[in-house]
């Protein structure tokens, strides 16, 4: 297979501290299916490297799979956020040139997320942190966990958003009957669930408070950018039929926020189409490649991104040097 020679920087890629991802609900049905990332989410050495290797990947931004320590009770979230991100720091420490970092936060307790996010970031450098959906049921428009935003502003850093499991509410509603199936997972809940997040996040005003507050999504924007145009012509009270001139709760439409405050990666949608509509509908100053490791193909990201029908400097942009300029790389 034909593997991209050119530098690729791959910005959704786990790894986990078992204490933690061994009481993820992701986790037995990986086991069940024998899946191979679990026996390499615990790897943070050579046997990463090998594979970033094989594939032509210069540098992995790490995080920690989903859901991290955000369904935990506060008393144990908070010590084991700090334990799980030290032990991805030592490992960023051992390979500055391959790793880099995102803190994982006990969300649930936004003081102590905004106290962790500023250790990882001003003592081991990390480059911002990833938050996996929802905390219980509670989604981050709230304004109590505003806190983490403004920190993330301040500091310089992104926040990614990654798709969790949808509450339970909304499964009983959805999904029931389909569980085995895996339609609340990534095959289409869990884009569902993340795109609502961020246009909850969007519609919240969030984005006018920390006007400089830089976002990712993954998997191609999870959906929205195929969406976008709709949500816009029928956003309240600038819906194309029925404007009523009131100021809103944000000051621009959504899409307007979608372009200047986020960032999409390509982990896990290797669909030239969806490539496509995003180029058109975000640009490719902030698409970011991404692989989604190790629950997808190294291999498979990187011939996506070699063989896309893009100029050369688009190709380089969402290879590297997008995620070089966002994160500081």
């Amino acid at each position: 297979m034909r593997v991209c020679q050119m530098k690729l920087i791959a910005i959704e890629e786990h790894y986990w501290y078992p204490p933690v991802g061994e009481r993820s609900d992701v986790t037995p049905i990986l086991r069940a299916a024998g899946h191979p990332a679990v026996s390499k989410l615990g790897d943070l050495g050579a046997g990463r490297i090998s594979d970033m290797d094989a594939a032509g990947i210069s540098m992995q931004v790490i995080s920690h799979f989903d859901p991290g320590v955000q369904e935990m009770p506060v008393s144990e979230a908070v010590p084991l956020a700090r334990e799980a991100n030290d032990m991805l720091a030592d490992a960023v420490k051992k390979y500055p040139d391959r790793f880099a970092g995102f803190a994982t936060l006990p969300v649930q307790d936004p003081d102590s997320a905004v106290a962790e996010l500023e250790r990882m970031v001003g003592r081991h450098g990390f480059v911002g942190a990833m938050i996996n959906g929802h905390a219980g049921g509670h989604y981050l428009d709230e304004q109590r966990y505003w806190p983490i935003f403004e920190c993330a502003e301040k500091l310089g850093v992104v926040i990614y958003m990654h798709p969790t499991s949808p509450p339970q509410a909304v499964m009983d509603t959805y999904y029931k009957g389909y569980i085995e199936d895996g339609l609340h997972l990534a095959s289409w809940g869990f884009g569902v669930e993340a795109a609502t997040h961020a246009l909850r996040l969007i519609y919240s005003g969030l984005f006018d408070k920390y006007p400089k507050l830089q976002m990712v999504l993954g998997h191609m924007g999870e959906m929205l950018p195929f969406a976008m145009w709709r949500i816009d012509r029928y956003y309240f009270p600038k819906s194309w039929f029925a404007n009523s001139g009131k100021k809103g709760r944000i000051e621009r439409l959504p899409g307007d926020y979608f372009r200047e405050n986020f960032h999409i990666s390509t982990s896990g949608n290797f669909n030239y189409p969806a490539l496509q509509c995003s180029l058109m509908t975000i640009g490719a100053d902030r698409i970011l490649f991404s692989v989604d490791y190790p629950m997808d193909s190294n291999i498979d990201a990187a011939n996506f991104i070699n063989n896309a029908a893009l100029s050369q400097s688009d190709r380089e942009k969402i290879a590297f040097r997008n995620a070089e300029k966002l994160l500081g790389l």
